[in-house]
């Protein structure tokens, strides 16, 4: 008996389901060779996933990285401090502890990765770098963390990062409220939550990520993650919004300066600039997303203006034209405003002769 033909509602069915799929893919195709438009590292806010364990609160600094964590690509050692345990300190051992934020950790990589390992592989077996990066750590938490760690990892020298994209606001913040919080903080509403399925999506298909980007950006007033990144861009976009933030950015960094002598270590500063400072391609849409108006004369004063305040002996390095003369190998992610392995592979390498020159000999 021969087999009954498809009934054509079936086929209709079948048809739209292939075109649909067929569909999807074209746009997914699109979206990946499509280049950044700007604004996408507002889902590292709403869809990205921070491993708590890794943490645990500190009554001076409000948080410190966990002792003896080991996940997949992330460890840390007893004293905190990402990468293997350290032992003791050979006679001709320099070692350069690197302290900051989240760029400085570089929890989007391996541990081999993040620019404090390629230096420490760099420098050869005399000289060790140590990551004792903190996300979320503003220039104080850097200092007060640097004074903890430099008689117990008997550090020779001091590599500060400072992100010009958060760490001006982050400053002011810290000289308003310094410390853990004695009073509970304002009750804010809880911005919606999504699904772990559509957290997962986003992260795995850029088309599902770009309808996410729209959403927020669309409802950034009622979603204060999405306005804290409006905070850190508008300094690029106006003066002032810059000026009020510059005087505990300042003071932080002439700390750190008196740091630097009373611990008789030597300290360099390395500044980071945000992806849209380092290509050019990706200000105008991210400007646009939060409101702000673009203007070519600004875009570099905030970095200009840290950098003016770091006085001798403290040496610094600007990494913004080390990053735009590579940025044809992406070194910031595209959904999340850090660097990516090229990103700390290009940092290594503008650091290398400060570092060594910080590092100096026995």
């Amino acid at each position: 008996m021969a087999p009954s033909p498809p009934s054509p509602l079936r086929s209709r069915l079948l048809l739209f389901a292939g075109a649909t799929v067929a569909s999807l893919g074209l746009a997914e195709a699109a979206f990946r060779i499509m280049p950044p438009m700007g604004p996408e590292f507002v889902l590292a806010a709403t869809v990205g996933e921070l491993n708590n364990n890794a943490f645990r609160d500190d009554t001076e600094l409000r948080v410190v990285l966990a002792p003896s964590v080991k996940t997949r690509g992330f460890r840390t050692n007893s004293f905190g401090i990402r990468g293997s345990e350290i032992g003791p300190k050979a006679q001709n051992e320099r070692r350069v502890l690197a302290v900051g934020d989240s760029f400085t950790l570089g929890m989007q990589v391996d541990d081999d990765e993040t620019f404090p390992a390629l230096l420490d592989a760099a420098l050869g077996p005399n000289t060790r770098v140590y990551n004792a990066g903190v996300p979320g750590y503003g220039t104080e938490q850097a200092i007060g963390l640097m004074k903890r760690l430099v008689p117990q990892v008997k550090a020779d020298a001091v590599l500060l990062t400072v992100y010009s994209g958060n760490d001006l606001r982050d400053n002011a913040r810290w000289a308003q409220s310094p410390g853990m919080p004695t009073t509970p903080p304002p009750v804010t509403a809880p911005p919606p939550q999504r699904w772990g399925v559509v957290k997962m999506l986003g992260r795995n298909l850029r088309s599902v990520a770009y309808l996410l980007m729209y959403l927020d950006l669309q409802r950034r007033s009622e979603d204060f993650r999405i306005e804290e990144f409006r905070d850190e861009v508008a300094p690029f976009a106006d003066r002032d919004e810059l000026n009020p933030l510059l005087p505990p950015t300042k003071a932080a960094l002439q700390r750190f300066n008196d740091a630097c002598r009373d611990l008789a270590v030597t300290c360099g500063v390395a500044l980071v600039p945000p992806a849209y400072v380092v290509h050019p391609e990706r200000r105008a849409s991210t400007f646009e997303a939060f409101g702000l108006a673009y203007d070519e004369r600004q875009i570099k004063e905030p970095g200009r203006a840290i950098l003016s305040v770091v006085r001798q002996p403290t040496s610094s390095v600007d990494l913004t034209e080390a990053l735009k003369t590579a940025n044809n190998q992406q070194p910031y992610l595209v959904f999340d405003p850090h660097f990516s392995a090229a990103g700390h592979r290009i940092a290594a390498t503008a650091l290398v002769p400060m570092v060594t020159q910080l590092a100096g000999s026995p």
